[in-house]
């Protein structure tokens, strides 16, 4: 189940899982996949069990893709 809806804020590990050294970033989810498709420009294998999520980064702008895992919660 998805945790996470479109237009919530939330805070995130970029790369290298929540339990990285990979310093915080915070941003805005715009779209969640549970089926293999595309988002963010590249293709993406989610499924309802392994949902994608595409963020976009307040600071930069910049959209990426990442797993529900990397999401440490919503921003305050």
């Amino acid at each position: 189940m998805v945790m996470y809806k479109p237009g919530q804020t939330v805070r995130y590990k970029p790369v290298g899982g929540p339990d990285s050294h990979t310093s915080e970033s915070v941003g805005k989810v715009k779209d969640v996949l549970t089926e293999p498709g595309h988002q963010a420009g590249r293709n993406v294998n989610a499924s309802p069990e392994n949902p994608r999520y595409e963020i976009q980064n307040l600071n930069t702008g910049k959209s990426t893709t990442i797993y529900e895992a990397n999401i440490l919660g919503p921003a305050q």
